[in-house]
């Protein structure tokens, strides 16, 4: 399996049909046709299944085309660590954060970053864990600073944890049960959750089942922070959020923490990465400023 067989491979993935694989690439269409067979003898397995309308990926060509966008990526950061040894300043990182994180250490991060690394093009995603983990599968992203239930997040992903997270019941300003002090008082409201499998919500909810605690029925679910907060600030629902959120300003100015008597599931923030695959020296730098203020005097995500 060569590097020409890969380019191949995901030109014609990514166009849909040999024809316009070969256009895309200046090449023949028996060079391409060439490329998919020598690909399917060396690794002994069916990869596409050709039509009247085009081809069509078997589970097989799903598999390696994953795979073929892990290692074109690697090999990109390959050629920008190697520029970046010898004095030149291109780099590309992508990195997913929590809206806890987004909206306490980020800024401070992004700072001493660009003072190290002020041309490197940088992305940055919201990093809701059902959208992290395919992102880093596919090399969306390079790492997420986030809180994964590590229990369902599969043996493929590596995560470093770095501080405990306290959580809390939040509710607008003025909202009829802010002072509020049972669990039971809360089950008829109507809640905000991300309930995607994998997420943050799903685990607390399975924590309190287990428990033996009844847990809400009427739920609207969501998966953006921005839907997530206009609806908590000027409706009368609830949402598990950090509890850190109180020290931020403005959105501490909006919200109010349900004083419970009794404490919610604590969740683990840190850096996941996918498994055995090494960070650029752009990201591992970024990964460091993260990790050194998450760690750090940093009190408002403890």
């Amino acid at each position: 399996m060569k590097d020409h067989h890969l380019k191949a491979w995901l030109r014609l993935v990514e166009t849909g049909s040999i024809r316009s694989a070969a256009r895309s690439l200046h090449l023949s269409q028996g060079a391409i046709t060439k490329a998919v067979k020598e690909l399917e003898e060396d690794l002994d397995a069916p990869l596409i299944v050709r039509s009247s309308r085009g081809i069509t990926l078997t589970e097989c060509g799903h598999q390696l085309t994953m795979r073929a966008r892990l290692a074109q990526n690697q090999l990109t950061l390959a050629r920008q660590d190697i520029r970046q040894l010898q004095g030149g300043h291109e780099a590309h990182v992508a990195v997913a954060v929590t809206p806890m994180v987004f909206l306490s250490v980020l800024p401070e991060v992004i700072r001493s970053f660009r003072r190290s690394m002020p041309l490197a093009d940088l992305t940055l995603e919201e990093g809701l864990m059902p959208m992290v983990l395919p992102a880093l599968r596919e090399g969306a992203v390079d790492f997420a600073v986030a809180t994964p239930v590590t229990e369902t997040m599969g043996s493929d992903f590596s995560f470093e944890p770095l501080k405990a997270v306290e959580v809390m019941v939040a509710c607008r300003r003025g909202h009829p049960l802010e002072h509020a002090t049972k669990w039971e008082e809360l089950l008829e409201c109507e809640w905000l959750m991300h309930l995607s499998a994998g997420s943050q919500h799903s685990y607390l909810m399975a924590e309190l089942h287990e428990s033996g605690l009844a847990v809400p029925r009427r739920i609207i679910k969501t998966n953006t922070f921005g839907v997530s907060w206009n609806l908590l600030t000027r409706s009368d629902v609830l949402m598990i959020c950090p509890a850190g959120m109180m020290k931020v300003t403005p959105y501490a100015d909006e919200i109010s923490r349900i004083p419970l008597d009794m404490s919610l599931p604590r969740l683990m923030l840190g850096i996941l990465t996918l498994r055995d695959n090494p960070l650029s020296l752009a990201a591992s730098r970024l990964a460091e400023l993260f990790r050194r203020s998450i760690v750090g005097q940093n009190d408002v995500l403890a």
